[in-house]
């Protein structure tokens, strides 16, 4: 039987940062081995310190992967009131993450997932592995995903009552276009909707943009220990 599975964020990247990491390191060790110069001594210490650094920022993409992002899926959708009835946006849905637990919370609403679907950012990225896990979740009559871009959302102005993204927004290029997708977030979020947005990067450029468009920004910080890797998350009312 199949089981869920929403995939590794960035999964070359992971592998570059914990391969790099991992070499370097090894060679920070070696080099006082080798050699008795007191000056090569000293850089092995910060070639060793370098290597940590990378090789623990891998490993927590990792962590991330296996249960961070299940963990900081709970808690975003744990910061809404949910009646059962709302318009769900999952921005960047990936494999389904948010659009399938927001789908959860739903009776007469509808969680709809828009990506343009890359394998770089995620591994096994596809629509069919989206239709698929939401099959699995027992939500599929009360899903949608479609093929959309962040910056030009097709839907109508205050269309949704709770617009979510994690590790979306910051993949957009140029990065002035992030202000687009964030003024596009405010555009179709209904009056007294939230929005979510987490992200590896702070989101202060976020929580800026939402309030260049009118929102309230309740909250803008980290969440690492729930994440188990870079993430913060801002938190915005219209």
């Amino acid at each position: 039987m199949s089981k869920v599975n929403y995939g590794i964020d960035a999964p070359s990247i992971m592998r570059n940062l914990i391969v790099f990491g991992a070499s370097t390191v090894v060679a920070g060790i070696a080099i006082p081995l080798l050699s008795d110069n007191a000056v090569l001594k000293y850089i092995s210490y910060l070639i060793v310190l370098v290597g940590s650094v990378f090789f623990t920022l891998g490993i927590a993409m990792f962590a991330y992967g296996l249960k961070g992002k299940y963990r900081t899926r709970d808690l975003m959708l744990s910061k809404i009131k949910w009646t059962g009835n709302e318009n769900v946006l999952d921005i960047g849905t990936g494999q389904g993450l948010l659009m399938n637990g927001a789908a959860k919370y739903l009776t007469t609403g509808k969680s709809i997932g828009i990506d343009i679907w890359s394998s770089k950012d995620l591994s096994d990225n596809s629509i069919n592995k989206t239709l698929a896990n939401a099959a699995l979740e027992g939500v599929i009559d009360k899903i949608e995903i479609r093929n959309e871009d962040a910056r030009n959302l097709s839907f109508a102005d205050n269309s949704f009552d709770v617009v979510l993204s994690l590790l979306c927004i910051h993949n957009i290029e140029p990065k002035a276009d992030q202000e687009k997708a964030c003024l596009e977030i405010a555009r179709v979020l209904k009056p007294n909707g939230i929005a979510l947005i987490g992200d590896y990067i702070p989101t202060t450029d976020y929580a800026k943009a939402f309030e260049k468009a009118g929102l309230k920004v309740k909250s803008s910080k980290p969440y690492f220990t729930t994440a188990y890797a870079l993430m913060w998350i801002v938190e915005a009312t219209k």
